[in-house]
């Protein structure tokens, strides 16, 4: 949906803005892993992405992204998350989160970030279960996060910099 707003509204970036579906996530990211190995297998190919964004962790609201520690591309969101606090996207934090498919892509090196999610309506009895159906999303916050998302790629791919990355210590 993020990709459709962007298209319809005419958008002409200055980067190539990539969306890409794969599974396997709950299996050991195996998508995000052979995606990885794929496309991002050398320093070459590694140099060529600027950030990777993450929506995985259900469908409530979009409220920010972890950051995973990297406080220059923290300064650079909390930027872009500003226009965005009246649809309820309120905060970056500087904390990582692990077992999602952006994981992949910060173990070699690429700075990759997931979205933090408003949780009210996530319910552990049915996620990921035969009972977690679509209609237990919400179409509002559905559409919250696409334009959350088309917001960011668009002001990723707008940038002359790439997102700085986190130098090995």
């Amino acid at each position: 949906e993020a990709m459709r707003v962007l298209r319809a509204l005419g958008a002409s970036p200055r980067r190539t803005i990539r969306a890409a579906l794969w599974s396997g996530e709950e299996q050991g990211l195996l998508g995000a892993r052979a995606y990885v190995a794929q496309h991002f297998n050398t320093p070459a190919t590694r140099e060529r992405l600027s950030v990777y964004l993450n929506d995985d962790p259900g469908g409530g609201k979009t409220l920010g992204f972890y950051m995973q520690g990297n406080a220059e591309a923290k300064a650079i969101f909390d930027r872009w998350l500003a226009p965005l606090k009246d649809l309820g996207a309120t905060r970056n934090i500087i904390e990582a989160i692990g077992a999602t498919d952006h994981v992949p892509f910060n173990e070699v090196g690429l700075p990759g970030f997931n979205v933090i999610k408003d949780f009210t309506a996530y319910d552990e009895r049915t996620r990921h279960t035969n009972a977690d159906y679509p209609e237990r999303t919400s179409e509002d916050d559905l559409k919250q996060s696409a334009i959350v998302m088309a917001t960011f790629v668009w002001q990723a791919a707008m940038l002359e910099e790439k997102i700085p990355r986190i130098t090995a210590k």
